[in-house]
Formats: structure tokens, C-alpha cells, sequence
């Protein structure tokens, strides 16, 4: 049977996890995963979480690694031989990872990803110290691609912050600092925590929200230009830059495969209507309509870093729930929106009330005049 559960597969990194994780996994299944990097670079695996029920030998359930360059192999591994330390660093552009289970009681199967040479690994990696009020700790870290589902929570939003209590990578994603796809280097800085983090749904991840905490996270998508070294005279402090393209882009015109005529109450729901702004209703495409779509001419051309959605609460209960993007630099010929080597389009996850604000990333930004 099929062991494999949550798996997501890059050339630069990625990660893997046992079906079920962190539930039981289940019996007598097995699964392989085969890990490529890039010739010329080596990959280094962390172990997130190895709880394999415990047997002799590792017989009943197991993890093993096989480096089929060097002929060497890792393990097997289980609950009472687990892996000697939480990163493995080969010398092989390929490992292959084989996972087994046979009739057992307990265990919360594996969770591994992985990284490059070329990359430091899922570890904090050039801690800093402002010495400036208020106090901030500086970090740049790698987070391997695929951490969206991982088990675990998020409080917070980007504007705010989120609390440090937080799964890390997976609060970069919602942030939109790094695609979930790709993974990818980031910085943060930590600072101190904020009396109540809100909620909010961005790029397909739900936050909680939080109370209290001692400190918080807060992602930047720029890495800072000079290091941060600890305070004293002529000595820089530990300031990012703000991100590039944080403000609202002007719309020069909004247009509309259609739009609907509310008969009863003589309004218009017509494209100008779509600015997320818009005080009471937005707009809606005619009600037969099929493969309706919204078009924003921006004037000139412009980065784009992201959209956020919003329904329309106006008496009735209208959202899109799911939608694409397609852009232009002269309204006339049209290119969808994918993400980095990809071969279809990108679905967004949009909204599931006509209340709440949802945003998505566009990572790497769009450059354009015209989007649809």
C-alpha cells in the first residue's frame, strides 16, 4: 500500500512526510521518494520528526536512506534508533528514501525536508542584535519548499506580525515572502510581541488568532543590505528596508466580460463597482455568464506583488471562491500567470464569505499594465 503522505518535490528542496502525519500511519504500507539536486551540489536533510514504533532492528516500521552514488545507506531508522542528529548532510546529489510499515500500534510516522548545498539548511543563520530601541533580533533563514500543510499553527497576519509560537516557514508562506512551490531564503526579525494577534487567509493558509506573546515574527522580503552587529559607536543597527511594492496600485480603468443589471433594484453591478473600496455592492458578472472575467488597466506598467479579494455583502452573499490570473503589457496579448518552471496555470484560493479580506502573493511578481 501507499505510505506517502504530504509531499512536495523541488530541485533546491522540498518536503515529505508519512501518510497521516502527525496522526498514526498506517499498516503494511510502504513508500519511496527519490530526492534530485542539481549536479555539483550536495543535499542536506533535517529530520523534523522520526516516531516509528519502536522494534528490533527497526523491523516492524523503518526509514531508510540510500545514497546511491556512494553506495552508502542511512539507517534504518525508528523510535528506538533514531537518527544521531536532525541534519544529515551527504555528499550526493541524490538520496533515495524508502519508508516501510508492517502491523503496529503507535507512531506518528516522519516528517523530513530538505535543502542544497547552496542553501544553509532550515536553520537560523545570521543572528544580529539592534541595539536600538525597540530591541530586534535579526535572522536570515531557508525554508525548503512544501511547508504550507505541515502539522501546526500560525497566529497573526503580515501587517501585524505573527507570534513566535508560530511554525515558522509555514507563516513565511502565508506572509507572502516565499511561494510554497519553491521555498526559498527569507529574512525576519523578531521583536516584542504585541497584546492580540488577528486572524487573516492568505495564499491558501488560515491564521488563528492569538493573545499575548513574549516576542513576535515579523517577515521582510528583502534580505538587509549590511549585517547587523551588535551596538556601539559608528556600528549599524539592525534595519531592514521596507518591502519595494507595498502600496495599493491605482486602477486607471476597470472593464468586464459582462456585468449584471439588478432589475428590482434599478442598480448596475458594473466592473468601476470591483475597487476593493467600493462602499456598498461590487461588481458581479451577468448571472448566465461562463468564464466571467475582471480586467484593471493600471495606466502604465507596473510590478505587481500580490491581489487581495473581497466578496460582496450588499444583500446578497456573492465571493469567488477560486480564480486564475492572466496579465499584459498592451492589453492585447495575454500570458498566464504560473509559478516558476510550472506548466499550468496557477489556481488561487479565494474566498469562503463575502465578509473577510483574502490575499495572494504573486511570487515572482507580475510586471504589467493589464490584468485579468
Amino acid at each position: 500500500g501507499d505510505g506517502c503522505g504530504h509531499t512536495l518535490l523541488t530541485p533546491h528542496s522540498g518536503t515529505l512526510s508519512s501518510k497521516n502525519y502527525p496522526g498514526t500511519y498506517p499498516n503494511h504500507t510502504a513508500c519511496r521518494w527519490q530526492l534530485q539536486a542539481p549536479p555539483g551540489t550536495s543535499l542536506l536533510l533535517a529530520f523534523g520528526d522520526v516516531d516509528l514504533e519502536p522494534s528490533e532492528h527497526c523491523a516492524s516500521s523503518s526509514l531508510l536512506l540510500t545514497d546511491p552514488q556512494a553506495g552508502t545507506a542511512y539507517g534504518p531508522y525508528c523510535r528506538n534508533a533514531g537518527p544521531a542528529t536532525p541534519l544529515l548532510v551527504t555528499n550526493s546529489s541524490a538520496v533515495t528514501v524508502v519508508f516501510n510499515s508492517s502491523s503496529h500500534r503507535s507512531g506518528r510516522g516522519l516528517l523530513l525536508s530538505y535543502a542544497t548545498s547552496q542553501h544553509p539548511g532550515t536553520h537560523y543563520t545570521q543572528e544580529h542584535i539592534s541595539p536600538d530601541p525597540p530591541l530586534t533580533v535579526c535572522f536570515s533563514v531557508y525554508c525548503p519548499a512544501g511547508c504550507k500543510d505541515i502539522e501546526g499553527d500560525i497566529w497573526g497576519n503580515p501587517s501585524q506580525g505573527y507570534r513566535d509560537t508560530s511554525v515558522l516557514c509555514k507563516a513565511a508562506v502565508h506572509a507572502g515572502v516565499i511561494a510554497d512551490e519553491l521555498g526559498g531564503q527569507l529574512s525576519l526579525a523578531r521583536q516584542k510581541g504585541i497584546t492580540l494577534y488577528e486572524s487573516a487567509f492568505a495564499n491558501g493558509i488560515h491564521s488563528k488568532r492569538g493573545s499575548l506573546s513574549e516576542k513576535r515574527l515579523i517577515f521582510h522580503k528583502v534580505l538587509p543590505p549590511t549585517p547587523c552587529l551588535v551596538g556601539g559607536p559608528g556600528l549599524p543597527s539592525c534595519s531592514f528596508p521596507m518591502p519595494a511594492c507595498s502600496d495599493v496600485l491605482d486602477v486607471a480603468t476597470f472593464n468586464a466580460s459582462s456585468w449584471w443589471y439588478e432589475v428590482d433594484q434599478d442598480r448596475a453591478w458594473v466592473a468601476e463597482r470591483a475597487a476593493l473600496g467600493t462602499a456598498g455592492h461590487s461588481w458581479a458578472a451577468e448571472l448566465s455568464s461562463e468564464a466571467a472575467w475582471l480586467e484593471l488597466d493600471l495606466g502604465t506598467r507596473r510590478k505587481i506583488t500580490g491581489i487581495i479579494t473581497k466578496g460582496s455583502s450588499e444583500q446578497y452573499d456573492y465571493y469567488v471562491m477560486s480564480y486564475w490570473v492572466s496579465f499584459s503589457r498592451d492589453g492585447k496579448n495575454w500570458r498566464p500567470y504560473r509559478v516558476s518552471s510550472a506548466q499550468e496555470d496557477k489556481v488561487f484560493e479565494g474566498n469562503s464569505d463575502s465578509h473577510g479580506e483574502v490575499s495572494n502573493a504573486f511570487i515572482p511578481p507580475i510586471v504589467a499594465r493589464y490584468i485579468r
